[in-house]
């Protein structure tokens, strides 16, 4: 049995845990990779279309995960916050966005996609 009220902050229902995020205006991009090229070299052009991509207006955040599991360790997955939908697309049509995107292509098979928040919870 839980010592825990239902509106404790330990519990799954409390208010501070729970947040309605939809229609913040903010979208994740989620994109997944299958690494083809030495992890390092990967990483060195990913860092490079990085610092192209957030001085785009609209971007807040990403990062950048390699898979723990040594069967999938060519497996990544980049997770970047935008502001809103029109500003990533506005980047990644940028003609300076397309040739990077051409290195990472070299280097990988991709799948991405554009999320909207529905929920959202931070300790911070």
């Amino acid at each position: 049995m839980s010592s825990h009220s239902p509106t404790s902050p330990m519990s799954p229902e409390s208010p501070q845990q729970k947040y309605d995020a939809a229609g913040s205006g903010v979208v994740t991009f989620v994109n997944r990779f299958t690494v083809h090229s030495a992890p390092e070299e990967f990483e060195r052009v990913f860092a490079e279309i990085s610092e192209f991509m957030i001085q785009q207006p609209g971007f807040l955040q990403y990062t950048l995960s390699r898979s723990i599991d040594e069967e999938k360790r060519d497996q990544y997955i980049n997770i970047a916050l935008w502001t809103d939908v029109e500003s990533w697309q506005r980047a990644v049509a940028h003609p300076g966005f397309q040739d990077h995107a051409k290195e990472i292509r070299s280097r990988t098979t991709n799948a991405g996609e554009l999320y909207a928040p529905r929920q959202s919870y931070s300790v911070t």
